[in-house]
């Protein structure tokens, strides 16, 4: 695997540090820290762009440090024995990337490969060791986030553990809901940023199933198609219940 800055199709991009720490500052884990540990980190960013297709890390890859997305998207997935992927989620724009290994010390514990040319910000691990251990809030706002995270892998469980499509659509759509969406008159709206072959790997079923389930939410109220692949959520609780309902009636 290419190391990071190695990479023979990638290209260092030229970026001021004011560039650097907006996207830092944006990101829930640096939200809090004053402006001077924010130059810092930013001074030994590297910021590189890459095509699709590029290795970030494999799991149980030694942690080298943090990347973020700064443009384009990164698929997070684990590998079973039987070569089977499995889907965690699609980070984008102003998305961290394993935070956890950063924090603890331990390996990558999932994959991340770029699924659209992209440019990643990497900050080294040693770096941000210095930064957190002198500044407590940093680790405050790690543990936020990892929060998140985890709450996002239960989601992901409890989708994975109906047997019906559209109930894991509707449970995996009210989670991005959730954590991504907007909230507007007549509901919440969300742009996914996903094909339907993408959503079909995050729920572990094919694209046509997919379509099939979309058109089911749709007919039933629970989902309305705004332009491309933006929607909008009437009633995201309701869509969470009627997936754990299908999901009942499917396993019954």
């Amino acid at each position: 695997m290419s190391q990071p800055g190695r990479h023979p199709t990638g290209s260092v991009v030229e970026r001021s540090t004011t560039d650097i720490r907006t996207l830092l500052h944006q990101l829930p884990i640096f939200a809090d820290l004053d402006a001077s540990a924010v130059d810092r980190l930013a001074a030994r960013c590297v910021s590189r762009s890459v095509g699709e297709g590029h290795v970030l890390f494999n799991a149980g890859d030694a942690c080298r440090g943090l990347y973020i997305v700064e443009s384009g998207r990164v698929r997070i997935y684990r590998t079973s024995a039987e070569g089977k992927e499995q889907v965690l989620h699609i980070d984008g724009a102003g998305r961290a990337i394993a935070e956890l290994p950063l924090f603890d010390g331990g390996a990558y514990p999932a994959s991340a490969i770029t699924i659209e040319p992209s440019r990643l910000v990497f900050l080294p691990r040693d770096d941000f060791e210095a930064v957190y251990r002198a500044h407590p809030d940093v680790a405050q706002a790690i543990i936020r986030a990892l929060a998140k995270r985890l709450r996002h892998l239960v989601q992901v469980t409890e989708t994975l553990a109906f047997h019906d499509v559209a109930a894991r659509l509707a449970m995996l759509l009210a989670g991005y809901a959730e954590r991504l969406g907007t909230t507007v008159d007549g509901g919440v709206e969300l742009t996914l940023h996903r094909t339907q072959e993408e959503l079909s790997l995050e729920i572990g079923t094919a694209r046509e199933s997919v379509s099939r389930a979309m058109r089911q939410l749709k007919r039933s109220g629970l989902i309305v198609p705004l332009q491309a692949d933006r929607l909008r959520i009437p009633d995201v609780a309701k869509l969470r219940a009627r997936a754990r309902d299908r999901g009942r009636r499917a396993d019954g």
